[in-house]
């Protein structure tokens, strides 16, 4: 329901409208639409603005999705002889569970922070043998195994400002956050070259922490004062978490010794609605 002020200003604006149309009688119909859409649209963001004066609720809320790698770490080249491809993730598309909310300080302006668990599966039986390829003309060898186990797994920590424009039942968030990433576990990896069972050259699966960001934007709709649905799209990147190799005396090869990560994150979940202070 438009309020006494927004509908004061329509009626304003009408008004103005009909004192011009009396004193210019060769406008075209094209400016005539043009103001019309002018004055309308002006209106909208008025009402828009003024709604958004009213202050947001502090919420908690649970998700759940579809988490899609992107940049390197979706990356499945392994490069080619003495220009390998150290980066690549080899990582696929896999799922983000988590825990968020925020706190309001200011009418539109809040602390948000995330919980959230990601997994983005392993290696394929395809990037193994893709893999055994590239170690076999690394080396000069006639042939190499690759063993692989193990995927991407991590928790991650975030926090920074809120940004929230409520229209009626609806309200719309923007944020940009910071914090860290604790890799659970990465893809292990054993190479046998030929017959040489006794040294297998090995990437071991990693529980380092390093440091991220993530920006994002949403749509919460409240369904009762207490209950509401919300919509999210979140970008996370990090420079990447260390990786241990064992057995490398030399840099032949493709050898990860730092893997880059960056994902987004696409979630629908339940948020519950809190007093504002």
């Amino acid at each position: 329901m438009l309020r006494g002020q927004q509908i004061l200003m329509l009626v304003s604006m009408l008004r103005f409208n009909n004192h011009n149309s009396k004193f210019i009688k060769h406008n075209s119909t094209s400016d005539m639409k043009t103001r019309s859409i002018f004055f309308c649209t002006t209106f909208i963001l008025i009402s828009i603005a003024l709604q958004a004066q009213n202050k947001v609720n502090n919420y908690i809320g649970f998700s759940a999705g579809v988490s899609t790698p992107s940049g390197n770490f979706s990356k499945t080249e392994t490069g080619s002889l003495n220009n390998w491809n150290n980066k690549a993730g080899f990582a696929k598309t896999g799922f983000a569970i988590g825990v968020e909310g925020a706190y309001y300080f200011l009418p539109k302006l809040g602390l948000a922070g995330t919980l959230y668990y990601s997994n983005h599966g392993g290696f394929s039986k395809a990037d193994a043998a893709k893999l055994g390829d590239s170690y076999t003309d690394a080396f000069g060898v006639d042939e190499s195994t690759v063993k692989t186990s193990g995927s991407y797994s991590s928790v991650n920590v975030m926090l920074g400002p809120q940004f929230s424009f409520p229209i009626n039942k609806l309200t719309v968030d923007v944020r940009a956050l910071a914090g860290i990433i604790q890799s659970l576990s990465t893809p292990e990896m054993t190479v046998q070259l030929e017959d040489n069972t006794s040294t297998l050259l090995k990437q071991k699966s990693s529980t380092a922490t390093a440091s991220g960001w993530q920006v994002g934007a949403g749509l919460r709709y409240a369904l009762t004062d207490k209950l509401g649905l919300m919509f999210r799209a979140d970008y996370f990147n990090s420079d990447g978490i260390k990786i241990k190799n064992e057995n490398r005396s030399n840099n032949a090869g493709r050898m990860v010794t730092k893997q880059p990560m960056s994902w987004m994150n696409a979630s629908v979940g339940l948020v519950f609605l809190l007093e504002s202070e």
